[in-house]
């Protein structure tokens, strides 16, 4: 069930919402705490001209409730309304128990959200929390808790997977890290979801209506859907989950790709939950690429020789890793023109220019690199049997084609200087194109052929989608 939030302070607010929900949402939820005084008079024509089913909520302050009320009066307030006969009513938990049976006795239509919430952290015993709520007492219940973290996140959904087909339950996990959990709910069974008109900025990190349809296509969410995600951090800059929902819908695939935050002391933990939930796949980025490694089944050669990866696929209980960063990147530039027998001169000799060095040795390119201190590079050098040099001796050494893999400085400042641009060569900046890369910008200048990071991106991107779509048919 789609509940769509209204947080209006008048009557004429709340029907103008409500229009603009209808036919996208199956329930309106009126939150009877953000009413003036001077609505509530009004109530009575608010349910004569709603134009879908209400559920009633009347929060209590200590349960992120925006009136501060005696409880006495609240639940006075609250049973005047529930009079009206919504269709649901929210009620907490911990309330007493007398109300609760009295609203039951008075107002056997009315079904019942007995609901927890809980704004700063995720409870270590979600079982015996479950059990306190006394869940007989209501038509369904709801927890509701901040994630600290995505293990706290993973360890709702597990519990929401585990415990619903018992239960009529949804665990919704609040805060930046529980974020996704909007999106998981109908795959771990989830009978209650919460969207409102507006993207939420608030603690709640909720979800708009139009970025749950037109991004994850919420509706066609099911508890057979398979889940992809992103994992590391910081993620907020990457554009995975825009590339990947929109070829998952456009070619009818039933899987939907979020984003997850870990760090890299949480890989073990994180994989114990994750292979419990319906996970096929992971795009792995900075600085998860090499500490992953350990923790996989099997991982391809190339990944191997490269020692990073950024693609995994789960079959059954086993992680198999590989790398589509090394051929993404050879194929962005070889739409160009093949690099075999070309010299590539790589800027920078971290994990990137590893393994593109690789990638661009396999196919026979003649590869030198150039980095600040010479160490990584010749580590590389020897690896792969290229040649490593310093920054600032790349003046005297020719090539045809120039890959930037050094993040672009804060100042704007180019990693070389500009004469050492050739004018005949091929410059590809794998940095995103959002960064606007200063050294792209000054080979333009020059009238050189010029690939960005997005080119890097999508090809790399692709082929991840061709493996996480295989997966599905194993």
């Amino acid at each position: 069930m789609l509940i769509g939030v209204i947080l209006e302070n008048s009557i004429d607010a709340v029907l103008s919402q409500m229009q603009q929900l209808k036919g996208r949402v199956d329930v309106a939820e009126i939150r009877l705490d953000y009413l003036e005084p001077s609505a509530w008079s009004r109530l009575a024509l608010l349910k004569e001209k709603a134009c879908l089913p209400l559920l009633f909520t009347f929060r209590k302050q200590e349960q992120g409730g925006h009136l501060a009320v005696p409880e006495k009066k609240r639940l006075a307030l609250y049973e005047e309304a529930l009079a009206l006969l919504p269709a649901f009513a929210d009620i907490e938990t911990d309330t007493d128990p007398a109300f609760i049976e009295r609203i039951k006795t008075m107002y056997p239509q009315i079904s019942l959200i007995g609901s927890f919430h809980d704004f700063e952290k995720t409870p270590e015993d979600l079982a015996s929390l479950l059990e306190s709520m006394h869940p007989a007492r209501f038509s369904m219940v709801k927890i509701a808790v901040k994630a600290r973290s995505t293990l706290d996140l993973l360890r709702l959904m597990v519990f929401a997977k585990k415990m619903s087909p018992k239960c009529p339950l949804s665990c919704i996990a609040m805060g930046e890290y529980g974020q996704p959990s909007r999106v998981l709910g109908p795959i771990v069974g989830n009978v209650l979801h919460y969207t409102s008109l507006h993207d939420a900025v608030s603690s709640l990190y909720q979800y708009s209506l139009d970025t749950l349809e037109n991004l994850y296509h919420f509706s066609s969410l099911t508890q057979k859907t398979k889940i992809y995600a992103l994992l590391g951090d910081p993620i907020e800059a990457s554009r995975g989950h825009l590339f990947h929902n929109e070829i998952f819908h456009r070619e009818g695939v039933h899987a939907v790709y979020v984003k997850l935050r870990l760090k890299t002391d949480e890989l073990a933990s994180f994989f114990d939950l994750a292979l419990k939930l319906p996970f096929g796949g992971f795009s792995v980025t900075m600085p998860l690429k090499e500490a992953i490694l350990p923790l996989l089944t099997r991982v391809d050669p190339a990944a191997l020789a490269i020692g990073a990866v950024n693609t995994v696929i789960v079959q059954g209980q086993n992680l198999i890793g590989s790398n589509t960063d090394a051929p993404g990147a050879l194929l962005a530039l070889e739409m160009h023109g093949k690099v075999q027998g070309k010299k590539i001169a790589i800027l920078g000799a971290g994990g990137a220019a590893r393994a593109i060095a690789y990638e661009a040795m396999r196919k026979g390119a003649e590869v030198a690199l150039f980095n600040r201190t010479t160490a990584r590079g010749e580590k590389i050098a020897k690896d792969f049997g290229c040649k490593a040099y310093a920054l600032d001796s790349l003046s005297a050494h020719p090539y045809d084609l120039l890959i930037n893999t050094i993040p672009v400085d804060s100042s704007g400042a180019l990693p070389i200087l500009a004469t050492e641009i050739l004018p005949d060569a091929l410059v590809m900046d794998i940095n995103p194109v959002s960064l606007s890369s200063p050294l792209l910008r000054a080979a333009r200048e020059k009238k050189c052929l010029c690939v960005d990071g997005d080119a890097m991106f999508e090809q790399q991107g692709r082929l991840q989608q061709l493996a996480f779509q295989a997966s599905l048919t194993v």
